[in-house]
């Protein structure tokens, strides 16, 4: 208390002399556009909450812990930390924090939470024009009428603040930006497009045993996440979707919902998410996670809740390298590594991260008409992170229309009750549809995947090594090796069904593409191994990716490999670029989609 007393003194004497010099962190607000309209400023007794994100150390042990936690060839494998144990590592000095705690008091913030490495702040409006040397403005969202107070001119810091800090998140960019992955076809004459895939397919596909849920382990738990104030799933619609597909029903509990939750006018990505993943892990203790913001912010608060549920879907993603356009930051690659280090200290807590892998295909969100000849293809994020399980979207086709060699593929169906939505519908046709890599314009989109602009697969991605490399050194037809970096981590690493979702929306049926199906489903079938896992005194399975490249190394079969498609094409148009399907891992549908009956016989049999 007498060290931040004596701070305190010293901002309020270079305060008065007057040479407390500051450094603009964004000049007059760009993230302005047509959506948002400003009005009046803020009333000065109004409250803002924003982050403020410290610059972390020791990310080289970081690193050690996490590669010696998530390796199953580790003594420690699957030994998961604390909290204050991870923090402990990366935290700042506190001299360091106090610092800049002292700042935010001085200035007049009414509350702050200290969470070693990131500050929770609320100040007055009053406050944070001081803070932040500009004026807040009420800006209103022309769709929904949402709310915020962001600045409009430009704001700074005194320069020492920024001595310590990498971000600050919640005064500039707004909400409503990102890009999310489920695209509806419609709400009307469902009859026309056969082929419908439902829990009951996925069961059957990837030989899920159903009776296995009847005894989920309560820690084995699911959820998936939305950003930007996304509105919500529709209870009603939740509950009709389970009864007509034969799952139990069961509501998610009120306090596992957390963040903004809107349900009057239900949402598409987030119906489709709460929908599939419950529904592959019926009876998994189901939560459902909004932030107002982006990546970072969901993951540091994500990070710092006690009690969260172990297995995650995402199915949002924006261009790897414009994550400035959408967030504020000045490097995209500086942001992405903060989010890679929160997306660590998640996984060292035992959670397991699924995100989609795109819907326009190699070209991605960076050229989806096809016009950049600069730079042809492009990566997702949080798609293409190290510390995600990225998961592409296959589809079922007629043997007809495979241009390429049918898979020997034993798919005898399970001895499981049809549920009555296939009745009512034409569920997809399991025995005599072949898989192969979903692709407009049979589908409303073409899977995403390549390889990361950032992150380099030796030190970030070793366990994927040996299967990338001989994809690159056989593959036919990879685009010219300038368009992409083939030393970087490669993406997808698996993949699942994500053409023809049948979802109960808004008290109509309707169908859904996008690999927003697809992450769900896995996010699902990774509480299944948990819950195994969890029943056999085992601890969660966590970051699974080494996991699952060890598993198909020493047993390919776990995995049915997908041979026909390609991702050149985006959600509107074919380009002249993207990779090729291949034997063994590519760069379109990753190690491929599970047998999980196969899967999960591996991981029992591992000590």
């Amino acid at each position: 208390m007498k060290q931040v007393a004596i701070v305190l003194l010293a901002f309020a004497a270079l305060a008065c002399a007057g040479t407390m010099r500051r450094t603009v962190i964004a000049e007059s607000n760009p993230y302005v556009t047509e959506d948002w309209v400003v009005g009046p400023l803020a009333p000065l007794d109004e409250t803002i909450t924003f982050k403020v994100f410290l610059k972390q150390r020791n990310l080289d042990v970081l690193n050690m812990e996490f590669e010696r936690r998530t390796n199953p060839r580790s003594p420690l494998w699957r030994h998961w930390m604390t909290i204050d144990e991870i923090t402990s590592i990366v935290a700042p000095e506190r001299a360091v924090v106090r610092k800049v705690k002292a700042w935010l008091k001085f200035s007049g913030a009414s509350f702050i939470a200290d969470h070693g490495d990131s500050l929770h702040v609320t100040a007055p409006i009053a406050a944070a024009n001081v803070l932040f040397s500009t004026e807040f403005f009420e800006f209103t969202h022309v769709a929904s009428g949402h709310v915020v107070y962001r600045h409009l001119e430009s704001a700074s810091v005194p320069a020492f603040v920024l001595d310590h800090v990498d971000f600050i998140t919640g005064i500039t960019a707004f909400p409503y930006v990102g890009r999310k992955f489920a695209h509806l076809r419609n709400q009307l004459g469902l009859d026309e497009l056969d082929g419908k895939v439902v829990p009951y397919t996925i069961d059957q596909l990837y030989k899920i045993d159903y009776t296995l849920k009847d005894d989920l382990n309560p820690a084995a738990s699911v959820c998936p996440v939305e950003f930007q104030g996304d509105n919500s799933f529709a209870p009603d619609d939740l509950t009709y979707f389970q009864e007509q597909n034969l799952l139990p029903v069961v509501a998610v509990p009120r306090k596992n919902i957390i963040g903004p939750y809107n349900y009057a006018r239900p949402d598409g990505e987030a119906t489709l998410d709460m929908e599939y993943a419950a529904g592959v892990a019926n009876n998994a203790t189901t939560w459902y996670w909004t932030t107002d913001g982006w990546m970072l912010e969901f993951a540091e608060d994500f990070y710092n809740t006690q009690v969260v549920p172990t297995s995650v879907s995402m199915s949002w993603g924006w261009t790897e390298d414009n994550q400035c356009e959408i967030t504020l930051c000045t490097s995209s690659q500086s942001y992405v590594n903060k989010c890679n280090t929160e997306f660590q200290k998640i996984g060292l807590r035992g959670v397991s991260l699924f995100a989609s892998s795109g819907d326009q295909g190699a070209p991605g969100d960076g050229d989806d008409r096809c016009q950049n000849s600069r730079e042809p293809l492009s990566s997702i994020f949080p798609g293409a992170s190290p510390y995600v399980t990225s998961v592409g979207a296959t589809m079922m086709l007629s043997p007809s229309q495979v241009s390429g060699p049918i898979p020997d593929r034993d798919q005898s169906i399970n001895s499981q009750p049809v549920p009555p939505i296939c009745d009512d519908y034409t569920c997809v046709d399991i025995t005599s549809n072949i898989e192969v890599a979903c692709m407009y314009p049979e589908a409303l989109i073409t899977t995403g995947g390549g390889f990361s602009v950032y992150s380099n697969r030796a030190e970030l991605a070793p366990w994927q090594d040996s299967v990338v490399n001989t994809y690159l050194q056989t593959a036919v037809g990879l685009p010219p090796s300038s368009d992409y970096n083939s030393n970087n981590r490669g993406f997808p690493d698996v993949s699942a069904l994500g053409h023809n979702y049948l979802i109960r929306i808004d008290d109509s049926w309707a169908d859904v593409d996008g690999t927003s199906c697809s992450a769900p489903v896995w996010a699902g079938i990774n509480a299944l191994l948990n819950s195994y896992e969890l029943n056999n005194n085992r601890n969660l399975t966590g970051f699974i990716n080494p996991l699952l490249y060890q598993a198909y190394d020493d047993q390919p079969s776990i995995f049915y490999d997908i041979v026909d498609g390609n991702n050149t094409c985006t959600e509107s148009k074919c380009c002249q670029y993207g990779y090729p399907t291949a034997t063994g891992w590519d760069a379109v549908t990753g190690l491929g989609t599970p047998d999980f009956s196969a899967l999960l016989s591996y991981m029992a049999g591992l000590a």
